[in-house]
């Protein structure tokens, strides 16, 4: 079995009314803004993209925050870099929960902002507060990185998808307002594999995919990037290279997790397992490299 068998499954089409009022909420917002900042996850960048929000939203000068760079293999970080440098775009490395690393970013994206007036010859000086637009995907780390850039908790946070459900303008120090705004998927997701990585990632509901398919993924992800061995700590070696479900199986059992008669509990050994995903406990991993 390998994941591209888990693309005959069926998408869930989980596509929220609330985003696409969202999605017209952020064109209309448009013209205030100066800078987009858009959030994806380091462990996939591409696939945390939504394509069609960037093209509505046109032109605007950009940045690129890959979020919880702290979860990704590093080696693999470095070359992303390097292949969104190449094409022109920005892209700025990040663990958002930490203090330390947003420190300077607000005075960043206003350096960034007031270079680009310069570019287009703007020469009076700019009198009014840069505003930035901060985007992505839900659950991304959006709301948590403005309150690691504002003092006082103004944005929403929550573990789950979908807490942030309208734009909210908040002041920033040094003359800088951001425009937090809803996480916003696209309505048509590109196959089951790719549904499975975001509800892995924790940006569309386990309950609504299923958890148990969604670890299945894990498995066997782990197993044709060669990193089994990540799975080490959660069951004995030998049974890392098996069969999805023999896994969940060996799991629950070490788990404890049982049903009556001693049945192993699937269910639950799917929802620990991603957690322990989720929670870092399985090492730094990066689910996609740069294109060649």
């Amino acid at each position: 079995m390998t994941t591209n068998d888990l693309n005959s499954y069926p998408l869930s089409g989980w596509f929220p009314g609330h985003m696409l009022k969202a999605g017209r909420q952020m064109q209309e917002a448009l013209k205030l803004i100066d800078l987009l900042v858009e959030l994806v996850d380091a462990r996939a960048p591409r696939s945390t993209r939504n394509p069609e929000l960037l093209q509505k939203l046109g032109s605007k000068p950009a940045l690129l925050v890959a979020n919880k760079a702290d979860l990704a293999a590093p080696a693999i970080s470095r070359r992303w870099e390097d292949w969104f440098s190449a094409r022109g775009e920005r892209v700025f490395f990040l663990d958002s929960r930490k203090i330390a690393n947003v420190r300077g970013l607000v005075q960043l994206w206003k350096k960034i902002v007031l270079e680009e007036r310069s570019a287009r010859g703007a020469t009076r000086p700019l009198m009014r507060p840069v505003r930035i637009m901060i985007l992505g995907i839900p659950n991304i780390g959006k709301s948590t990185l403005v309150n690691r850039l504002h003092e006082k908790k103004k944005a929403l946070v929550g573990p789950k998808p979908g807490v942030t459900r309208q734009n909210q303008w908040i002041p920033l120090a040094d003359g800088v307002e951001l425009l937090d705004t809803p996480g916003v998927l696209w309505p048509r997701i590109e196959n089951k594999c790719h549904e499975l990585l975001l509800t892995l990632l924790g940006n569309i509901k386990d309950e609504i995919v299923g958890a148990q398919l969604v670890a299945q993924y894990l498995c066997l992800k782990l197993q044709e990037m060669g990193m089994q061995n990540a799975l080490n700590n959660l069951i004995e070696p030998e049974i890392c290279n098996s069969d999805p479900e023999q896994f969940l199986n060996a799991f629950a059992e070490r788990r404890k997790f049982l049903l009556p008669g001693g049945v192993p509990d699937q269910e639950r050994a799917a929802i620990a397992m991603i957690k322990e995903f989720r929670d870092g406990k399985l090492g730094r991993i990066s689910f996609e490299a740069p294109p060649e």
